[in-house]
């Protein structure tokens, strides 16, 4: 008796034989032909080898002392005299391992008429061994002595660099002729390889960085080699996929290839005739003699692959899994059928209800009661992109920890879990109708949703009010449960011939969902009908449907970075639509107005920031000399930078006066100023200016200040400094030189002022320049237009946002002469203060952390061009750097935490 799947997914009993519901088919299968892959995890192995590499060098050099304790700890567990007695067995095993393991390998490729797996090998080997030659040659020459000091031994009383060329040499053959776990042959050769290594550390004759080294070598070769040629993968094809299917449940009599081929790959038919069991149905084997009585059952065996030409699924019925299946099982091309004629009809007959775009293999699967089923085939070969892209996505996004599944095994059972629970949560999904394993690859058999379309394939005609809000209900539905997904875009909706809507793609959702992960759900559904029916049509419907809270959770995740790539693909301005439906949504719902939450960890541009920062930093330090550096820090007058710092701090009453006078709400001033105090933390993670301003907005939407009002008073504020800056560079060269006489200015002012008027001429005249800079600035000025309007209208707030700001620009200025004065130089008031401010302004443009590179490298360039000699201009700049930035961040840090205590921030 047995049972199966009646209607609905429940279980009826049936006391038919296994071999009446296994008919003998004749499958038409449409598939590719069988190719070398190059795999994934080959790369992603080769990239690991090579940092393997580094990792064992750079020890060699830091834990010098540890890794030659290792190594004289392993010698010293064997006596003297215990050597001598292994060594005779230890040269008979060194012999067998470096002749006869290259051997045995190459001559059972060759037996098994694998010749050009065995020419790749027999290469592989040759190359790894002129690898480390190489290495071997670069360390000896090249090199310095504190990155061979750990690979080196003494022998016959000279140093030399113990690199075992031929050790890599094996290494590269066994990993170039495939994956250990294949082979019993290669499992016993990399044993025998290894203990020899370990021996040979034993003796003296080899270090354990040096032997690992080694190895790593010959590793990066051969998967260097496998990755460019591409080896034989291990997935259901040809009769192990339709037997995979009929175990999965299915009776298959057409089975199509659905998702797209590589290129110059094309479609081909066979025949394929089984009688294998339909469903999980055991049957033990005929016994072919008595001498098999005593041998334990087998139901998988070795592949055995007798040919490097393209294979069809033909060559893989001897590696294929052989459970209960009858030995009569064959597959033959058929000429008689063109496959292109059978792809248009299986493609234009009902759509896909499965992501054609992803990592995975897609079919159409018809079985002989005419019924359509589609089939995701999960290949173990392309699982660590899966394994990568949630890595990725862990480390890229804050809050969004998800363990990726680590192995194929693992990633099925989560997918077929989430199937399972998104029906019983009521959710319209299609369902799981089978799920079985074959060779190295899954397969996934769901039910096939005829006459669906995508959401995005529909016309706007057909997306009405009423299909919008069952798209909502459905995530809804979902997300009472507690289920979330994760990767809400057009594709992953369907929308069935009656109108009804279905939800796909659950595999990398939630079922212990945080409330995180739902609202992202919701900002990306949002989005995502905005891109298709617009933002007032969107929010309209999510307003039918979400109640007030749930609105106003989705405005601080509709950030490009929580939208899923076929979003942003379909909306090339993204950015402009989500500033949009913030704007609405905030319009809409007011207690959405709350601040984004920070959802990426890093981006592209905080990679190339710290680059440049590293760079500029590099570069500093290597211009430098330190024992000028050290002298004049030295000689340095402690009375001065006591009065540099103390200016410093001035600085931060007058970035809160400003703060205060342009605020709409009044601020506490000592609160405001221990905030610009607290910036000086943020400002070592953001670039220069960005960090106190991002602080600022924060402080005010504290204050109960609304987002936008928050935005243009802080523009405001910024603009304002701007401003005070130049103004107070105009006063200054004014005022300075011979009062009461119609003298030029000085020859630096001249020059400043004739760059500034350069630089503006240039914009104005070029006209893709001149719309840049008006794109770029457009916004601000929008912003902080009516808010200057109202500042105006106050002369007492302008009068304290003027001064502070004044005191702001003029405590730098101050402090940055002290800083000079502490070494003895001095330098006009108009030539310090334009030597500063252009200085530093220049170096703020590069977007590094805090400025910090880019402005200590500009500063010293400053001073230099103002007639400092070079060592006390780098003095200069780093002192008043250390004053005015590093030496405030414990005062900020504190800062930050009684503001946080007091709910400021």
């Amino acid at each position: 008796m047995r049972q199966e799947l009646g209607e609905g997914g429940t279980a009826v009993s049936t006391n038919a034989p296994a071999e009446d519901s296994s008919p003998r088919r004749e499958v038409l299968l449409v598939d590719a032909p069988q190719t070398r892959v190059r795999r994934p995890g080959d790369l992603v192995a080769l990239v690991a080898s090579a940092l393997g590499i580094a990792f064992v060098l750079v020890l060699a050099v830091y834990a010098h002392a540890t890794t030659q304790g290792v190594t004289e700890d392993v010698q010293s567990a064997v006596a003297n005299t215990l050597r001598q007695v292994l060594l005779l067995p230890v040269t008979v095993l060194e012999g067998l391992v470096t002749f006869f393991v290259p051997l045995a390998v190459l001559v059972d490729r060759l037996v098994r008429r694998s010749w050009r797996s065995a020419l790749e090998a027999l290469g592989t080997g040759v190359a790894a061994y002129l690898l480390a030659l190489g290495a071997l040659w670069l360390l000896d020459n090249v090199a310095p002595s504190t990155l061979t000091r750990g690979l080196t031994i003494t022998s016959e009383g000279a140093t030399v660099i113990a690199l075992n060329a031929y050790a890599a040499g094996i290494a590269g053959l066994l990993t170039a002729v495939g994956d250990r776990s294949h082979s019993r042959m290669l499992r016993w050769s990399w044993n025998l390889l290894w203990v020899v290594l370990g021996l040979s550390v034993v003796q003296g004759n080899q270090t354990l960085p040096g032997a690992v080294v080694a190895v790593l070598l010959g590793r990066s070769a051969g998967l260097g080699m496998r990755y460019a040629s591409g080896v034989l993968h291990e997935r259901a094809t040809g009769i192990a996929l339709v037997r995979g299917l009929r175990r999965a449940g299915l009776d298959p009599v057409r089975v199509v290839r659905m998702d797209p081929l590589l290129a110059g790959t094309s479609a081909q038919a066979w025949t394929v005739t089984t009688s294998s069991p339909i469903g999980y149905t055991e049957r033990l084997r005929e016994r072919r003699s008595d001498a098999e009585d005593h041998q334990p059952l087998r139901t998988h065996k070795e592949p055995e692959v007798t040919t490097d030409e393209p294979l069809t699924p033909a060559d893989l019925l001897a590696a294929v899994d052989q459970e209960g299946a009858s030995t009569a099982d064959t597959i033959a091309p058929d000429a008689l059928t063109d496959p292109d004629r059978v792809l248009r009809a299986a493609s234009s007959s009902a759509a896909l209800t499965l992501d054609v775009e992803s990592a995975h293999r897609l079919y159409a699967v018809w079985g002989a009661d005419g019924t359509r089923h589609d089939v995701t085939v999960l290949d173990g070969d392309r699982h660590v992109v899966g394994v990568l892209a949630s890595v990725w996505d862990s480390v890229r996004l804050r809050g969004l920890d998800r363990r990726p599944a680590t192995t194929l095994r693992e990633a099925a059972n989560r997918a077929a879990l989430m199937s399972f629970a998104t029906r019983a949560a009521g959710v319209r999904a299609p369902e799981l109708v089978g799920i079985t394993e074959s060779r190295d690859s899954v397969l996934m058999v769901t039910e096939h949703v005829t006459g669906a379309r995508h959401l995005d394939e529909l016309a706007p005609s057909e997306l009405d009010d009423t299909l919008l809000d069952q798209v909502w209900s459905q995530v809804r539905a979902a997300h009472s449960k507690g289920l979330a997904h994760r990767d809400l875009h057009a594709e992953a909706v369907l929308v069935d011939a009656m109108d009804g809507v279905w939800v796909l793609d659950w595999e990398n959702g939630e079922i212990i969902s945080s409330e995180l992960s739902r609202r992202l759900d919701l900002a990306q559904l949002l989005a995502m009908l905005a891109v298709l029916v617009g933002t007032e049509r969107a929010l309209a419907s999510a307003a039918r449907v979400l109640t007030r809270d749930q609105m106003a959770s989705m405005a601080p995740l509709l950030q490009p970075v929580a939208m899923p790539s076929q979003t942003r693909a379909a909306a090339p301005d993204h950015r402009d639509l989500l500033a949009t439906l913030r704007t609405e949504l905030v319009a809409l719902v007011p207690t959405a107005d709350v601040a984004p939450l920070q959802l990426a960890r890093f981006s592209v541009r905080t990679v190339v920031t710290m680059t440049l920062a590293v760079a500029v930093a590099w570069v500093l330090l290597s211009w430098l000399n330190f024992e000028e550096v050290t002298a004049a820090i030295a000689g340095a007058n402690p009375a001065w930078m006591l009065v540099a710092f103390v200016m410093g701090l001035l600085t931060y009453v007058g970035s809160a006066m400003g703060l205060v006078a342009f605020s709409p709400e009044k601020l506490k001033m000592w609160r405001t100023t221990l905030v610009q105090v607290a910036a000086s933390v943020v400002s070592l993670v953001a670039p220069a200016g960005i960090g106190p301003a991002a602080l600022n907005l924060r402080y005010l939407n504290k204050a109960k200040i609304s987002t936008p009002l928050a935005v243009a008073t802080v523009g405001l504020v910024q603009v304002s400094q701007f401003i005070t800056t130049i103004l107070l560079l105009v006063v200054v060269a004014l005022v300075t030189g011979s009062a009461g006489t119609l003298s030029a200015p000085a020859p630096p002012v001249i020059a400043g002022v004739a760059l500034v008027v350069a630089a503006i001429g240039v914009a104005l005249l070029v006209p893709q320049l001149r719309a840049w800079l008006w794109e770029k600035a457009a916004p601000t000025l929008q912003q902080v237009w009516p808010r200057l309007v109202w500042v105006v209208s106050n002369p007492r707030r302008l009068v304290v946002g003027i001064v502070g700001n004044l005191v702001m620009t003029t405590g730098y200025v101050i402090a940055f002469g002290a800083s000079l004065a502490a070494f003895g130089y001095q330098l006009p008031l108009t030539n310090l203060a334009i030597t500063y401010l252009a200085s530093n302004s220049i170096g703020a443009v590069i977007p590094s952390p805090g400025g910090i590179g880019p402005v200590e490298g500009a500063l010293t360039g400053g001073l230099t061009l103002a007639g400092i000699p070079a060592a006390t201009a780098v003095s200069v700049a780093v002192l008043f750097r250390v004053l005015t930035f590093w030496g405030r961040v414990p005062i900020g840090w504190a800062a930050l935490r009684h503001l946080q205590r007091k709910d400021a921030l």
